[in-house]
């Protein structure tokens, strides 16, 4: 979840952060699989592996912790793997440094039939607090360990593509259902997919690619796709809002979707809409227009604005007039 709030004392500014000093899989070190920037770790580049073991680091800074274990004791360290498509979870105790007190460590195995798509690390502080053992006193961001390729828009950076007549029989929804449309997105596999519509006359001709394109003809080509584009971008927006982990209790905040993509779509338009306001901030406001509730109107009409800034539709129009112009000039 995004924030916590403690109704007792934590350790202030013990900042602690986790760190995946090597991964080794079937015994053989594989330092490319690790994205510390990231804080990701990818595998599945490698084919076959069985055993995978990570070597964890987590640090603190002390004098955010001396304060606190003066008065309450000793923190322990705590990593959880958790694995969401097989609710798989598995702790262990990382060791601290008898040399240094801000610096714990251990080495995570995991067992390849155990986990699938995407793992979760998450780090825990506990500590006796009133008298209460094993209290939550602190977290470290999260890592993310993907087992197998992500449904991510980061790695293949655009949608699949795929022509298909809408106008046959066989046609498949969503294409079936709007024969006349230049387009449509589906959402069958990992990844939404751009559907084009080969009945529609022209269109290929149209968005293909080409050098010796002029004037209104480039034009139509730029504006053309870029209109594809903003209403794939709205659709994905929506499809993405819809993932919106609720809050299960009272005074819990919002979360990002599970999905990698959804999740990615919303943290690059989200903040355009109103920078001001925080994570948990922006995810209600989505839920909000989502249930028709607050400015709704508003909030499409701004997301609208902002995805045309994605895909610089103004520029593309601007560029267009300029070139017109000129030539209608000469």
């Amino acid at each position: 979840m995004i924030g916590f709030l403690f109704p007792y004392d934590t350790p202030e500014g013990a900042e602690p952060t986790l760190t995946i000093a090597e991964i080794r899989l079937n015994g053989v070190a594989k330092p490319r699989t690790i994205r510390t920037e990231e804080a990701t770790a990818n595998f599945y580049d490698e084919l076959i592996w069985d055993k995978a073991e990570l070597d964890l680091v987590l640090t603190c800074r002390i004098d955010g912790l001396s304060q606190f274990e003066a008065t309450h004791g000793s923190v322990l360290a705590t990593v959880v793997v958790h694995c969401l498509p097989t609710n798989t979870r598995q702790p262990i105790r990382l060791k601290r440094s008898e040399l240094d007190p801000g610096r714990w460590s251990g080495t995570l195995e995991l067992d390849r039939h155990n986990f699938r798509n995407r793992v979760e690390l998450a780090t825990i502080l506990t500590a006796t607090v009133n008298r209460i053992e094993n209290r939550p006193v602190a977290f470290a961001p999260r890592w993310t360990i993907h087992m197998d390729e992500p449904e991510s828009l980061r790695i293949g950076k655009t949608l699949p593509i795929k022509w298909e007549n809408f106008t046959l029989p066989t046609a498949v929804t969503p294409g079936s259902l709007a024969p006349k449309s230049t387009h449509a997105v589906r959402f069958a596999g990992k990844l939404p997919e751009l559907v084009l519509n080969s009945g529609f006359t022209g269109l290929e001709s149209l968005l293909k690619d080409r050098r010796d394109r002029k004037g209104a003809e480039q034009g139509l080509h730029d504006l053309l796709r870029t209109g594809i584009a903003r209403s794939v971008w709205m659709v994905l927006l929506a499809d993405a809002m819809a993932a919106i982990r609720r809050p299960e209790e009272d005074g819990e905040s919002p979360d990002w979707p599970e999905t990698p993509w959804q999740a990615e779509v919303l943290k690059l338009i989200l903040p355009e809409i109103d920078p001001a306001k925080s994570p948990n901030e922006l995810l209600t406001l989505a839920l909000d227009a989502l249930q028709h509730q607050g400015n709704a109107g508003e909030f499409y009409s701004r997301a609208e604005t902002v995805i045309g800034d994605i895909i610089n539709s103004n520029e593309t129009l601007r560029r267009f007039v300029s070139t017109y112009r000129a030539e209608e000039q000469s």
